[in-house]
């Protein structure tokens, strides 16, 4: 987490800057999930919620290169598929 920190006074005076994650609601995964991909799947949802932007975009080839990396290193017949978003109507 980033601050901002100035002097007054003095005296250093820091502000924790505003971030889109709420780190006391992130949970570690169990030690047998596969933690570098969920990280890179979780970028890619991160950077869908917010405005594009060159580091949106940057983040987003990082992220979709190693997927595509870890689909390579997958048994035969065995694929990831990214699950569409479902709406529901009433």
């Amino acid at each position: 987490m980033y601050q901002i920190c100035l002097q007054i006074g003095g005296k250093k005076h820091c502000f924790p800057l505003p971030t889109l994650i709420d780190q006391s609601v992130i949970r570690r995964p169990p030690p047998n999930n596969y933690p570098p991909f969920e990280l890179a799947t979780s970028v890619l949802m991160l950077v869908q919620a917010v405005p594009a932007s060159e580091l949106s975009k940057e983040l987003t080839q990082v992220a979709t290169r190693f997927i595509q990396q870890a689909q390579k290193d997958l048994p035969k017949g065995v694929e990831l598929v990214e699950a569409k978003a479902q709406h529901q109507t009433a």
